[in-house]
């Protein structure tokens, strides 16, 4: 379908598709809107993992830690974001973030920034009185990797939960007869034993941020933000596919093909490698 032209539904002019090749894919080499939304997609995929499984790896040794029966108690808290909606989560961030008058300005960002500026700093006196979390280019990124903080530590965290009550009693206390300290512990014992986890915790996270459409569009009002900055893959795709005057069906195939076709090859090339080495 990425081959054919769009039938021309402007005007009541009901043309047919035809075959065109690849022009679509010739277009997207010369389209810098999408290689900023691969940009982007790519930063909030990295910046997700990153924070998501230090941050959910660290929370589940505080559950391991804490009584029995708080433990549910706060394994249910943590859950809460990852089964909500993402429609829902959507409309709290977006008055969690709304300009001045929002909770994170209120309460954390203007009084911190009143605080810099309350030390006659020579830099300081640049900051604005607040941030504008989904008009700034230099936060709108931020604001959607923190959406997906929110919504996914606590359900990757209770995988690490799991992963970490099933190491057998036996080694943790083999190793601490053996004097290993918490961080030898965790190097040598427990993160070996959650690589199956962090495994999963990597390419869930990456398949969810490639497909996370409802937080960006509802934070953002279907657009990329100001400057593009906060344009993900996915929303250009439906940009191109619904909103520009026009179906581009063709078009929006083709935007979605290429990373897949990418990461395809990309695996492909891997497992051979490792063959070799074998």
């Amino acid at each position: 379908m990425s081959f054919t032209s769009d039938p021309n539904t402007i005007a009541n002019q009901n043309s047919t598709e035809s075959f065109i090749g690849l022009s679509h894919y010739y277009d997207l080499i010369k389209d810098p809107t999408y290689h900023k939304a691969l940009k982007n997609t790519t930063v909030y995929t990295l910046g997700s993992i990153c924070i998501i499984i230090p941050f959910s790896f660290f929370l589940a040794h505080l559950l391991l830690a804490c009584q029995k029966t708080l433990r549910p108690i706060f394994s249910f808290i943590l859950i809460v974001p990852g089964i909500t909606p993402p429609i829902v989560l959507s409309i709290l961030f977006l008055l969690f973030f709304h300009g001045e008058n929002g909770i994170l300005n209120q309460f954390i960002a203007a009084p911190l920034l009143s605080l810099l500026k309350s030390v006659n700093s020579p830099w300081a006196e640049s900051l604005p009185d607040f941030i504008n979390w989904q008009k700034d280019p230099r936060f709108i990124m931020f604001a959607l990797i923190f959406q997906s903080v929110w919504r996914w530590t606590g359900f990757i965290t209770l995988f690490f939960l799991c992963s970490l009550q099933a190491i057998p009693k036996n080694l943790e206390e083999a190793i601490e007869l053996e004097g290993a300290s918490f961080f030898k512990r965790l190097i040598h014992l427990r993160i070996p034993a959650c690589s199956h986890v962090i495994l999963f915790a990597i390419i869930y996270l990456m398949v969810d941020s490639i497909a996370m459409f409802a937080g960006a569009y509802r934070l953002l009002g279907g657009s990329g933000g100001t400057d593009d900055a906060g344009l993900l893959l996915i929303s250009y795709v439906y940009q191109t596919g619904f909103t520009f005057q026009q179906f581009n069906r063709a078009a929006a195939i083709s935007m979605s093909i290429v990373p897949g076709l990418a990461s395809l090859i990309w695996l492909l090339f891997w497992r051979q490698k490792k063959d070799v080495v074998q």
